[in-house]
């Protein structure tokens, strides 16, 4: 009895605290990864916001400009400048000015998302779920996007230190001597490579403080090649890894907020379709929210898309499509093409069985693009149908898709774009495009060839007899750098319409 009396005795001490009293220690390390990276985030949002700043852009791309200028003048006037050598005290605001925000943004950027994968590993999130990003096709983009952004910095903080020492070294030398004018002579060259480094790489600039860090450096490598929604699958392909999970989770919401019987695919489809037109000016703000109000609860449209500061709403969507629109302006021509026949009710859609719309961009960038085809059966029953692609001097030469497409009548009249009672294009698109087929096709060249050429592609039925047959013509080019500065200009636009104001209804 004895024995078991100190055996409990025993069980009851307590280890002592080697912290001591009072100290305070975050136990968990997820959530001390988590503090982290929300203080990387708020950094590189707020010291990125103000890098790409015009005036520092400006500042940025001239201020080796003034060095060589001060190293020119240096050379010419030996004996004034060395009486002025106090001014160069000064140098160093300016030049920090031009290149340590930028520094400060991509660092706070790399480390963020280094900070955010591992929390997608060890799940750290709202959904408690673990995702490992890193092998998700594109984050290998992304990663290398960021640390071309850190080269870039070294680079220009390589040649504006070479620059600056090199008249700080001018100084120290008898003006006039040979050391003299070598040194500010080195100064001009450094000088005039780091402003034409920073005009090549001022739109990587303007790419930091975005609210979604990674989209912009993430491309669309991997997709279906049927689309069974246009506008979602096209927005869903653009987003990178990370920003994919999220838009999951909205969706989740949005699902939810829909009211009964309505199909979650159409829904999802029309609310883009919406969030497209107002974008374009088709439809005003309080139209569009009086359209929202026809099929997702009231009372859940402000958690939707009225909250400014959750990742998705009202102008974040937009900016989500205007993205896709940058990438794929091709695509978007389909949509636009079919709203005209809608509204028109021209005799292509309203009394011919099939109808059959392609789209392929001007220019191929690097011998390579995107084809995307429409087809809907008009008829009254079901039709299997064979796409065939033709690509002179391609690879491959041909590519034949066999298809069954459902029944899709078009409607006999032209429809209105908004009508409350009757069905309008607003109902008709969505469902029209639900029942057909849609196809986004990878279009490449052989390495040698370059210049103009057709591109084929032919309907037929399963006896072989063509229904229709469209040609296509574009310039296959072998260089990328104007095509793609085009297109970081149009991502330029999308961000701004991000970045406006959530309508406010009372």
């Amino acid at each position: 009895m004895a024995k078991k009396q100190v055996k409990d005795s025993e069980s009851a001490l307590e280890l002592p605290d080697p912290y001591g009293h009072g100290f305070e220690r975050i136990e968990d390390p997820l959530e001390k990864t988590r503090v982290q990276w929300v203080q990387l985030e708020n950094r590189r949002k707020l010291v990125g916001n103000f890098a790409r700043n015009r005036f520092l852009i400006f500042w940025r791309s001239i201020v080796g400009l003034l060095l060589s200028f001060i190293a020119m003048l240096g050379v010419f006037f030996p004996s004034q400048i060395s009486d002025m050598n106090w001014v160069i005290i000064l140098l160093p605001i300016p030049v920090l000015l031009a290149i340590l925000p930028n520094i400060i943004a991509v660092e706070s950027a790399w480390h963020a998302m280094q900070a955010r994968l591992s929390l997608r590993e060890q799940g750290g999130f709202s959904d408690g779920k673990r995702h490992t990003l890193r092998v998700q096709p594109g984050i290998d983009r992304i990663i290398d996007g960021l640390r071309d952004h850190r080269r870039y910095n070294l680079i220009s903080t390589v040649l504006t230190g070479v620059s600056f020492s090199m008249i700080i070294l001018a100084t120290a030398t008898k003006s006039g001597s040979v050391a003299w004018n070598l040194a500010l002579m080195v100064s001009v060259i450094t000088g005039f490579v780091y402003t034409l480094h920073a005009q090549y790489t001022n739109l990587n600039i303007r790419q930091l403080g975005d609210r979604f860090p990674n989209l912009v450096l993430h491309a669309p490598t991997h997709h279906q090649t049927q689309l069974g929604s246009i506008l979602s699958d096209l927005v869903s392909s653009h987003l990178d890894p990370d920003l994919q999970l999220d838009w999951a989770e909205w969706k989740k919401k949005f699902h939810a907020a829909l009211m009964p019987g309505y199909d979650k695919r159409q829904a999802l489809e029309r609310l883009l379709y919406l969030l497209y037109l107002h974008d374009l000016g088709e439809l005003s703000t309080e139209k569009t929210s009086k359209e929202f109000s026809t099929f997702i609860n009231k009372g859940k449209l402000e958690a939707i898309l009225y909250d400014s500061d959750k990742d998705f709403n009202w102008r974040t969507i937009q900016r989500l499509i205007s993205h896709a629109k940058a990438w794929q302006p091709s695509a978007f021509n389909l949509l636009d093409r079919l709203q005209i026949d809608l509204l028109s009710g021209r005799p292509e859609i309203s009394r011919a069985k099939w109808r059959m719309d392609v789209a392929l961009d001007d220019v191929c960038v690097e011998g390579a693009t995107n084809l995307f085809i429409v087809l809907n059966n008009q008829t009254f029953e079901k039709r299997n149908v064979r796409v065939e692609v033709l690509v002179p001097n391609g690879e491959p030469l041909s590519r034949t898709h066999r298809f069954e497409l459902e029944a899709c009548p078009p409607p006999r009249n032209a429809l209105k774009l908004s009508a409350p009672k009757d069905e309008d294009s607003l109902d008709w698109l969505p469902r029209y495009l639900h029942k057909g087929v849609v196809l986004w096709m990878n279009v490449a060249w052989n390495r040698e060839f370059f210049g103009n050429t057709n591109l084929q592609v032919v309907l037929r039925d399963d006896e072989g007899v063509v229904l229709e047959s469209k040609i296509l013509t574009t310039k296959v080019s072998r260089t990328s750098s104007g095509v793609l500065r085009k297109r970081m200009l149009r991502l330029e636009k999308a961000r701004k319409i991000g970045e406006m104001e959530v309508p406010i209804f009372t």
